[in-house]
């Protein structure tokens, strides 16, 4: 039994083991439906993500043979909003490659190539920020992207136009897509191999898979 005093009278009043059961039942459904709020808002609100898988390819061309270097690492992060039906917005992303991660099948002789081509001791990440999302739609499961962004590599920043497919599964976002460049849109010089004999194309291609998760 407790005792509580009356909302009408003032006097008090003795309340039954029920009324407490009540009482403290409605009290649980009231905190059981706040956290449930909570926790649906943080699962499909605005919420920052970050890279736990990659790939990023760099193929290019010779006038002996084509070629490819794979980046060892990626590192992304990003905000981004997502409720049960998929990916609504992105309000940032930064991707960030190591130079001397990015390495060569054919071993060192090219992977040094690459450094000096790309400036890597002065300059020791290719950077991407994303700027703007012009259209995000969806389509079959997937969103078409497009965006502007800015892209510096050896140290030359320039503003890219991009089209990326995204896929929002499992709490995760994946994005892919490819980039073709020319190296001497920022300042590097087409490297050269067996004594200036093997010349490589001025384009370049990026093809990139990242999967972002939420944290």
């Amino acid at each position: 039994m407790e005792v509580t005093p009356s909302p009408n009278t003032g006097h008090f009043r003795w309340l039954s083991g029920a009324d407490i059961f009540v009482s403290n039942l409605i009290k649980m459904r009231s905190i059981f439906v706040l956290l449930s709020f909570f926790a649906f808002s943080f699962a499909y609100g605005q919420g920052n993500y970050r890279a736990s898988n990659f790939s990023l390819v760099i193929k290019g061309t010779s006038n002996l043979h084509d070629w490819e270097s794979k980046a060892n690492e990626v590192r992304a992060s990003g905000s981004m909003t997502a409720d049960a039906s998929g990916l609504k917005s992105i309000q940032s992303l930064y991707v960030e490659v190591p130079v001397k991660g990015i390495k060569s099948p054919k071993g060192s002789i090219m992977d040094n190539k690459t450094y000096d081509a790309l400036k890597a001791n002065s300059y020791q990440n290719i950077t991407y920020k994303l700027e703007k999302v012009n259209g995000l739609n969806p389509r079959a499961g997937v969103y078409d992207i497009n965006t502007t962004g800015t892209l510096n590599i050896a140290g030359v920043a320039r503003k890219i136009d991009m089209y990326v497919q995204g896929k929002a599964s499992g709490g995760a976002i994946t994005f892919n897509g490819s980039k073709k460049l020319k190296m001497t849109d920022y300042g590097i010089k087409p490297p050269t191999a067996l004594m200036g004999t093997m010349t490589t194309g001025d384009e370049v291609e990026i093809v990139f898979q990242v999967t972002l998760k939420q944290f």
